[in-house]
């Protein structure tokens, strides 16, 4: 291959990988293509907004005429909104609801837990390790409790029966639903 040819080759691949290049002359950005100017006008919105200009004048002057009653505006705004009187009765009732809520938070804030521990069954005092523990201290007099406890139980039966007799109260095993 002869030396012209070899340095015209990397010339001609070099030109077709550059971009073409666009000129400022072209069609779009030429002056001399104009648009016609817009005759622009202010729009139905501006008139209509011109015009209600004196009509509302007119018609507020209209309904205020009457000095012996209020504007036909404030009537209107008058009876969209609830009356003063109903405002005072809810703020009452809500003034006493919310003292309500605090006398019962300070009752319940104020007592103290309760130190009595209902005992299911009267073995827990003897529940202790049975280690070093002294002759003759093993366990303590619980006929007391044992007494109490089983009058507490009877007293909480009779009450019931009793109920059931009045007919108040309904007991599953009368009633063959579940048996």
């Amino acid at each position: 291959m002869f030396p012209a040819r070899r340095a015209a080759a990397p010339a001609r691949t070099l030109l077709r990988r550059q971009q073409p290049r666009r000129l400022a002359s072209s069609t779009s950005h030429g002056e001399h293509h104009h648009a016609e100017p817009v005759n622009e006008s202010f729009g139905r919105g501006f008139y209509v907004f011109l015009a209600s200009v004196p009509v509302g004048l007119a018609l507020y002057k209209y309904s205020t005429s009457d000095p012996n009653s209020k504007p036909w505006m404030t009537r209107l705004i008058e009876n969209c909104f609830p009356k003063e009187s109903m405002w005072e009765k809810r703020n009452a009732l809500h003034t006493a609801a919310i003292e309500q809520a605090a006398s019962d938070r300070h009752l319940f804030h104020s007592q103290s837990a309760s130190l009595n521990f209902e005992l299911s069954f009267p073995e827990t005092f003897n529940s202790g390790s049975p280690m070093n523990v002294p002759a003759g201290n093993g366990s303590a007099d619980l006929t007391a409790i044992v007494a109490h406890y089983e009058a507490k139980n009877k007293k909480i039966e009779e009450e019931r029966v009793a109920r059931m007799k009045d007919g108040k109260v309904v007991s599953i095993y009368d009633d063959n639903r579940y048996f």
